[in-house]
């Protein structure tokens, strides 16, 4: 009777016990494909969801402008950040490795500009840019196109504007460029092959996660781990490669991590780059 006692009694407790707090990640509102409007999918949110879930801790996503970031990390109001630095300095834990990588490019028709050599090209053409691309592309950028006329910044991305002749180039993320295009012009269905993507506009980014706590960034990071092990993260990048067009660029530095073979000179440039990161 005593050992039933005591068996009843701890499962009570069991059940009455609270579940775990789920981890706040904060999220830039929409960045398609990678954060959708939806607000529950995205490839950066899937990929963050199912690396924290293989570690059995549940996630709350919530969407803000950048700038607000780390004011809400700072007031305990977010638990991860997801676009840190090593040179930011800010409460909390920084992930050993970059997760994301950000890449702008100039974007054209390949039968009207085939090559570009420089930025400095930019001032010859009409050009459509992300909205506040003047304010992290750098000096070159603004000195190209700073004078020019015919140049302008959007919240939404026209992709389409390139083939409906209304503008020379586009200045975007290419995933972000063919999710839009897809949106906005679905009966072209072959339209990247007609594009020209120009590495001009300099280096890419790479963001890095922070954490509030050394046990939610090693537990993301043995779910990251395990994505690859397990082939999750190729089923997730399918998944919006089918349905998106994006490619692996976002992860690179997941990859070069995981899976360097995929993209042996660009892990090697990105291996030199962190080699001077503090861990």
């Amino acid at each position: 009777m005593w050992g039933t006692a005591v068996v009843l009694t701890a499962a009570v407790v069991a059940t009455a016990s609270p579940a775990a707090a789920p981890v706040k990640i904060g999220l830039q509102s929409v960045i398609a494909p990678f954060v959708l409007s939806d607000h529950s999918s995205g490839l950066l949110v899937d990929v963050l969801r199912a690396a924290f879930e293989s570690q059995h801790m549940a996630v709350e996503f919530r969407y803000l402008p950048n700038a607000r970031f780390e004011d809400q990390f700072r007031q305990g109001l977010l638990d991860v950040t997801t676009s840190s630095s090593p040179q930011h300095s800010q409460e909390g834990y920084l992930g050993h490795w970059p997760v994301s990588h950000f890449q702008n490019m100039a974007i054209t028709l390949r039968s009207k500009i085939p090559a570009m050599s420089t930025v400095a090209d930019l001032k010859k053409y009409r050009v459509t840019a992300f909205r506040n691309a003047h304010k992290v592309l750098g000096p070159a950028y603004i000195a190209a196109t700073a004078d020019n006329p015919n140049y302008r910044e959007t919240i939404t991305m026209p992709s389409g504007a390139l083939f409906l002749d209304r503008t020379d180039v586009i200045i975007s993320q290419p995933d972000i460029f063919l999710y839009y295009l897809k949106q906005q012009l679905p009966q072209r269905r072959n339209a990247a092959t007609e594009l020209a993507f120009h590495d001009v506009l300099g280096p890419g980014r790479y963001y890095w996660m922070r954490f509030r706590t050394t046990e939610q960034r090693d537990a993301f990071e043995r779910g990251i781990e395990q994505l690859y092990t397990s082939g999750e993260i190729d089923r997730i990048l399918t998944r919006y490669q089918r349905d998106y067009g994006v490619t692996r660029d976002f992860f690179i530095a997941l990859d070069c991590r995981f899976r360097p073979q995929l993209a042996p000179q660009k892990c090697k440039k990105l291996s030199q780059e962190w080699s001077s990161t503090p861990q």
